[in-house]
């Protein structure tokens, strides 16, 4: 096969999506395929610091404030660029026009497709976000409202009539569309691949939008085990909470932290909670109440018996006993279950290429 340019366009909300892209992009590059980046916010600052050249596009954000989604706050945010969606798509297709790009990879980036669109370039939908939409599976009643809302949010963002959905994932529903979306396992770093790890005599906590964290801090000081906290505030008095170490962010860190400890505490956004188990380490997942993905990720993570969730609720002093308690059968349950899709990611969308 040929050389292909491909423009890889990612949501720049979280770190889990540029993770995801930096995995994949380092492996079409060794199969020397040429990669520019298209995005913005966190995920063009993390790009740009590595060197790479980023497309800028207006970011589209979710406003979160004590673990839940302001959806009246989210519309007023990206409102400017939903009134402009014309003028931004029609802005970005001229960028892209001048890249001559074979293929657009999308992951979860709403404008780059429209803009495929404008030059008749072909469309891969890689994210995570698109299991809610294009898999089969059962809910109970409490989750219906939130799950529509989110096939609404989802539908608008993600890709119309992609030549592949590419879906990344620890779970495995049966996929509506098996001719034009594939399902596979998840996609991870090799930094996390190459990790050597050991069950520690500390839990690790991580959550995406800390706000109104005093009761939790003050929780997990109660419980009296030992915790390494990233992305809380530190408390102004270092001797509040002797049994915790506020950790700044830092991604060396952090994976080793991650590899080394006992079990995990955090939202449930798809990418850490991947790293966790593929490192075998037991979680109690915590969703952003209004994001369904991550309540979807929370229910499959108990089916599947991989940990434990909290959904709708602050955590509390038993669900931490409890999944202390249940720590070591959990992680004997994750031996073994280190499943890694970058490979056939990769070979997935060398067929699109190859097709065209």
């Amino acid at each position: 096969m040929g050389m292909a340019r491909i423009i890889y366009a990612l949501s720049g909300q979280g770190r889990g999506h540029t993770s995801r892209a930096m995995a994949i992009s380092d492996g079409l590059r060794i199969r020397r395929h040429e990669v520019v980046f298209c995005g913005s916010g966190a995920a063009r600052d993390i790009l740009e610091a590595r060197g790479e050249t980023v497309l800028p596009v207006p970011q589209l954000v979710q406003v979160v404030r004590d673990n839940q989604v302001l959806t009246a706050s989210t519309v007023i945010a990206n409102w400017p660029s939903i009134r402009d969606l014309g003028n931004i798509v029609q802005d970005l297709a001229g960028t892209f026009r001048a890249w001559q790009p074979d293929l657009i990879i999308t992951d979860f980036e709403a404008f780059s497709w429209r803009a495929a669109h404008v030059l008749d370039v072909p469309v891969i939908s890689l994210n995570h976000q698109q299991v809610v939409t294009e898999t089969r599976y059962s809910l109970s009643s409490r989750h219906l409202y939130h799950a529509s809302v989110a096939r609404i949010i989802i539908n608008i963002v993600a890709p119309k009539a992609p030549r592949l959905t590419l879906l990344t994932s620890f779970y495995f529903p049966p996929v509506r569309h098996p001719k034009s979306t594939v399902i596979v396992p998840p996609i991870i770093r090799p930094n996390v691949m190459h990790l050597s790890p050991s069950p520690g005599d500390y839990f690790l906590v991580y959550y995406n939008q800390p706000e109104g964290s005093r009761r939790l801090l003050d929780l997990l000081h109660t419980h009296g085990h030992r915790y390494i906290v990233y992305n809380f505030p530190a408390p102004q008095d270092p001797g509040r909470y002797p049994n915790l170490t506020f950790k700044p962010a830092s991604v060396d860190s952090f994976l080793h932290d991650l590899a080394h400890c006992r079990g995990v505490l955090c939202t449930a956004g798809f990418t850490l909670m991947s790293e966790a188990l593929y490192l075998g380490k037991p979680l109690l997942a915590v969703p952003n109440r209004g994001i369904f993905e991550q309540t979807l990720n929370a229910v499959f993570l108990e089916r599947e018996q991989l940990g434990r969730s909290v959904i709708d609720r602050g955590v509390t002093m038993e669900d931490l006993t409890d999944f202390d308690a249940a720590c070591d059968d959990l992680a004997a349950g994750l031996s073994g279950r280190r499943s890694v899709g970058n490979r056939e990611a990769l070979d997935a969308i060398e067929a699109v290429l190859i097709s065209d």
